[in-house]
């Protein structure tokens, strides 16, 4: 179990790298938007992997809080770029 929850974080700990590059190197708002939720939602991801490790049940549900936040955010973020339009 220790080496496919090694694996699994040093992938989203890559894509989370390749996530910041691309967030210097976007061309707009909206690309760096979608970065942006991806590298939360991988440090999400991380968080969650760390709970299947040590095996507890509260930091589920402060992921599933965070999630939510992530969410709202994202959607708050979506109406500002596209300046209230729907």
């Amino acid at each position: 179990m220790t080496v496919l929850v090694s694996i699994t974080v040093v992938l989203l700990v890559i894509s989370f790298a390749i996530g910041t590059l691309l967030v210097f190197r976007g061309k707009d708002d909206a690309t760096r938007a979608v970065v942006g939720d991806l590298m939360f939602f991988c440090a999400i991801a991380i968080f969650i992997v760390t709970g299947i490790v040590r095996g507890t049940s509260v930091l589920f549900d402060v992921a599933m809080l965070g999630t939510l936040t992530g969410v709202l955010a994202t959607v708050a973020l979506a109406r500002i770029l596209a300046r209230g339009r729907r």
